[in-house]
């Protein structure tokens, strides 16, 4: 299984980052048919068929992790492009 791990530090509230979090697993959902659910207030667990992970907020850091399963080994380093910038993205707005 390959993994991928992603932090970033953020200036945010609790609340605008729970938010952008949120807008992240949406899109996640649309592009990717992922389905995520908050496990407790700081951790989005997130699934489909051949990956999982979780998104992890605290009051300074995001960190991401994902789990690839034998489908999707390949695509490591493209899966990773696309999380880093869709990370960038929402953090930085």
């Amino acid at each position: 299984m390959a993994v991928i791990s992603l932090t970033r530090d953020h200036q945010l509230s609790l609340e605008e980052i729970t938010q952008r979090v949120n807008e992240i697993a949406l899109k996640l959902e649309q592009k990717l048919d992922i389905r995520s659910e908050w496990e407790n207030e700081n951790t989005l667990q997130f699934r489909r068929k051949g990956a999982n992970g979780s998104i992890e907020i605290s009051e300074n850091s995001v960190d991401v992790t994902v789990r690839l399963g034998m489908m999707f080994r390949a695509l490591k380093g493209m899966v990773q492009q696309e999380l880093e910038g869709v990370l960038d993205k929402q953090l930085n707005n």
